[in-house]
């Protein structure tokens, strides 16, 4: 059982609060939001991305208990006219709101479009906050793992209260060096899979003695196959085969830097 699925498992069986009905309750209920739920901090200028599908009150029980100062609302196409109505009612409000439909597939579409917002928008918030409890299983799963790789704080909605996920606050990307996203980039390039470290050599641009290094690791740094982002095989006449995984891809959404930028230092390792 998933961890989301999980904790709405062990929620408990009491009576729901109340859902606000109409703009004027929402918005006095949301003009004196908490600034702490069940030890989640959030401060005052709060962007908060929300999924819309089957349960789209729980995106109001997010912004009427945490000040909220503009609302991303992601949707499928089977829920578009859901996500209107929200949007709205939050508008109603004169609360800022966007509307981002999901694409195919949710997972890698949902990942591209929060780590967007989180780069692009970021810096002009206090704080993100992630809301998974109105969306169906899917995409509550896919803004769930965008909330891990880019470090963002999220919250499920159970018995009409929000409930905080365990995430961490720092975006899984912080935890591979640059070298290895020269990598994982060239991979991408490549359409995924490198068929020599002579090829990834020459499309990286680092230097051969160093692949090993950073594909397999060593002591002091776990290398791309051994965090899942690789996978490593022998081909024809002992080559090495190197592809990009799903979580590489996911990496690579989250990052932040350019491409051309200056590779940070890695522990030593003896000769790399």
């Amino acid at each position: 059982m998933g961890i989301v699925a999980s904790m709405r498992a062990q929620s408990g069986s009491g009576p729901p609060a109340r859902v606000a009905d109409t703009e004027q309750e929402l918005a006095e209920r949301t003009g004196r939001g908490l600034s702490c739920v069940s030890g989640l901090p959030i401060r005052m200028r709060l962007l908060q991305i929300a999924t819309v599908g089957e349960n789209p009150d729980a995106v109001f029980v997010g912004i009427r208990t945490f000040p909220t100062a503009k609302l991303v609302l992601l949707h499928t196409a089977e829920f578009e006219a859901s996500a209107r109505e929200v949007a709205r009612r939050s508008t109603g409000i004169k609360l800022p709101t966007e509307l981002k439909l999901i694409g195919e597939p949710p997972l890698m579409s949902c990942l591209e479009i929060v780590s967007r917002i989180a780069h692009e928008e970021g810096s002009q918030y206090d704080d993100l906050l992630i809301n998974t409890g109105a969306g169906p299983r899917m995409m509550t799963c896919s803004l769930l793992a965008a909330a891990f790789v880019n470090g963002i704080r999220a919250i499920d909605v159970m018995n009409d209260q929000p409930v905080p996920l365990p995430v961490l606050k720092f975006s899984y990307t912080e935890l591979v060096t640059d070298a290895k996203f020269r990598l994982l980039r060239a991979l991408e390039r490549m359409g995924g899979t490198a068929g020599s470290l002579e090829e990834l050599t020459e499309d990286s641009g680092l230097d051969k003695s160093l692949l090993s290094y950073h594909i397999r690791g060593g002591k002091e740094s776990r290398g791309l196959e051994g965090l899942g982002l690789v996978e490593v095989e022998r081909g024809v006449q002992g080559r090495l085969l190197i592809r990009i995984t799903p979580s590489g891809r996911m990496m690579l959404m989250g990052q932040t830097q350019a491409p051309n930028e200056a590779v940070r230092s890695e522990p030593r390792q003896g000769r790399r």
